[in-house]
């Protein structure tokens, strides 16, 4: 069995099957069928199966031309009906994995991953988890399931984690580029799975469980979390001082070794920073150990849509204005600059706030239309401005939330009464007494 995949593997026959039609299932899927592999994509959700089938992108940080030449190819099959999963040699699974209101994982997503797949497993399938999860997902929650059908894994089934690894919107860092963590949960799936990766000429780092490489990736995004709510802390204690952050963290950025700079912003977002490390946190609680600085490093970056909106405040009072009834625009809603991801913005905490304090809220944001629906603001409704520089002196505060490449920031200061700046973008602009740094 395990030489009959691995064959179907380097002959390019291989069906590579993907639950999840997200930003890694997708990408993921354009690199396999780049690399030869027929394809089939399966999601509940209708609207983005309907939305591939007319060749309509949404992503917009995803050039899904080669997925829709594929498709007229009959290379590429996508479907919202589980059953077309019958049919592939390989499958990945890349859901969402969220948190609940208490920072619990919700856990929802996958286990219907896992109980669809369990219900169509076909002998000699690899099955891998791309999903970020906590340590012993796949050998606690998915392989008892899997084994229900009464196949024996690693002789007549294979499983895998392989955790997905990337830097939305990045051109530097492609699938191909990024190396990839693989673990089995016997050496023939981890075998198979280094076989499968290897063909997209990935960098391949093999781990002695799957439960060890859930853990690399969690230590991967953790890492990122503490250091940047640490810079955010400095930021904030540095301000007090009257230092700007943002000149002390180059003048440190000197250090040739044992230094790295991690940069402000008004929060994180997206799932690999906010969301994703406190799996482990979650983890260390049911095992009776203790991730205190992981949790702390969660609090501070929360506060920080609090600290730009106080920011904002100072900088109205300074003009002897108040909050309430002033005009507010937010330049930027989503998380991250020229994306259309809203998951998890800093916008999403910041706008409320605005509108609680009876604040008259605008916002522009080339990649986002329409604010509404959204289950973490469920009483948002705004629609995106046509922004013109001239006009930005009608409000009374202008804040740089996302530092989107389409902004002129020169024109932006000049034409604005009052601008928060949470990204350093200003920093060569003149007219200074304008930006307040936040």
């Amino acid at each position: 069995m395990v030489n009959a995949l691995k064959e179907k593997i380097a002959a390019k026959t291989a069906i590579i099957g993907f639950i999840g039609m997200g930003y890694i299932g997708l990408s993921l899927l354009d690199a396999f069928g780049s690399a030869g592999y027929p394809l089939i994509g399966y999601d509940i959700d209708q609207k983005k199966i309907e939305l591939l089938k007319k060749k309509k992108p949404y992503l917009n940080f995803l050039d899904h031309k080669n997925l829709f030449a594929l498709m007229d190819q009959k290379r590429f099959k996508i479907s919202n009906d589980s059953v077309v999963l019958q049919e592939a040699d390989i499958i990945i699974i890349s859901v969402a994995t969220p948190l609940d209101r208490y920072r619990t994982p919700n856990l929802t997503n996958l286990r219907n991953a896992f109980l669809t797949i369990s219900k169509h497993l076909q002998k000699n399938q690899l099955i891998i988890l791309q999903s970020s999860t906590f340590p012993g997902t796949t050998n606690e929650e998915l392989l008892p399931l899997l084994e229900k059908s009464g196949f024996k894994i690693g002789k007549d089934f294979f499983l895998a984690h392989v955790p997905e690894v990337t830097d939305i919107g990045n051109p530097e860092f492609s699938v191909a580029a990024v190396p990839k963590i693989i673990s089995g949960i016997t050496t023939a799936c981890r075998t198979l799975a280094t076989s499968l990766y290897k063909q997209l000429g990935c960098k391949t780092v093999a781990c002695s469980s799957t439960s060890i490489a859930e853990a690399a990736k969690l230590l991967q995004n953790s890492f990122r979390l503490i250091n940047i709510s640490f810079i955010n802390e400095m930021k904030i204690l540095f301000d007090h001082m009257g230092l700007d952050v943002w000149e002390v963290i180059e003048a440190a950025s000197s250090k040739p070794f044992g230094f790295m700079p991690f940069y402000p912003g008004p929060g994180v977002g997206g799932s690999c920073i906010p969301i994703v490390p406190f799996y482990l946190v979650w983890k260390a609680k049911a095992t009776g150990g203790q991730a205190v600085m992981l949790e702390q490093a969660g609090h501070i970056n929360d506060l920080m849509p609090t600290y730009v909106f106080n920011k904002m405040i100072q900088g109205l009072n300074l003009q002897s204005k108040t909050l309430n009834g002033a005009k507010v625009l937010v330049l930027g809603v989503t998380y991250k600059k020229d994306v259309n991801d809203l998951r998890e913005s800093p916008a999403l905490k910041l706008l409320p706030l605005l509108k609680n304090m009876n604040a008259e809220v605008f916002y522009h944001d080339p990649y986002v239309k329409e604010l509404s629906q959204i289950e973490e603001c469920p009483g948002l409704a705004l629609k995106s401005i046509e922004l013109n520089y001239e006009m930005l002196a009608l409000y009374d505060a202008v804040i740089i939330l996302t530092d989107h490449t389409c902004y002129d920031w020169d024109k932006i200061v000049l034409h604005s009464h009052l601008v928060v700046d949470t990204r350093n973008v200003t920093a060569n602009v003149k007219a200074k007494s304008k930006i307040v740094k936040a």
